[in-house]
Formats: structure tokens, sequence, C-alpha cells
């Protein structure tokens, strides 16, 4: 019967070993931790800016006095929105393709 050590072993040969390997896997771990965090952080203020523009439409829809005017705010409303989404995937491609490249950088480079 194989040990766990050895099964280990087996399916990770190119585990890195010892105290430097060790130290760049937690690094990577850091990074990604780091980098998740940030992200998150930027969905909450998307979001909670989002949900501020949101109600401002609807009030001002709410105050409308013709469909054409309707029309105009909620077309306004949704290029806003649409420039903020784009805005914010931008955003978080250049945060992930920086981890992306961090990661990418020799073991012993790393973070």
């Amino acid at each position: 019967m194989i040990s766990m050590t050895q099964a280990f072993k087996n399916v990770v040969p190119f585990a890195p070993t010892g105290k430097t390997g060790f130290d760049s896997v937690m690094k990577g771990f850091s990074a990604v931790a780091k980098t998740n965090q940030t992200a998150g952080i930027e969905w909450a203020d998307f979001a909670r800016q989002s949900f501020t523009e949101g109600q401002a439409a609807l009030k001002q829809l709410a105050a409308a006095r013709t469909p054409q005017a309707a029309f105009e705010i909620q077309t306004a409303y949704l290029k806003r929105a649409t420039e903020r989404l784009m805005a914010q995937a931008q955003v978080l491609k250049d945060l992930y393709a920086g981890l992306a490249s961090d990661m990418a950088k020799p073991r012993g480079a790393s973070v």
C-alpha cells in the first residue's frame, strides 16, 4: 500500500520543495488573495455607485412629464451604465493581468 506522501509525490512531481519552494507558493497564494480582495472592493464600489445612479434615474423618470422625456432619461442612464461597466471591466482586466504577470515570473522572483 502507498503512503499519502508517496502518492502526493507521484501526483505532483513538479511541486517546489524546501523552504524556498514553500515561500514562493505562499507568495503566490498571497498575491491571489490580495487580488481577489481588491476585486471584491472594486465590485462593491461599482455596485454602490450603480445603485445610487439607478435611484437618481428612477427619480428623474418619476418626474418626467412626457414619454419623450422618459425615453431620454432612460437612454442617458443606460449609456452611463454601459460606460461604467466597461470602465469596471477594464479595471478588473488590468488587476488580473497584473496577477497573471506576477504568477508567470520565475518562482524565486514572484510577487
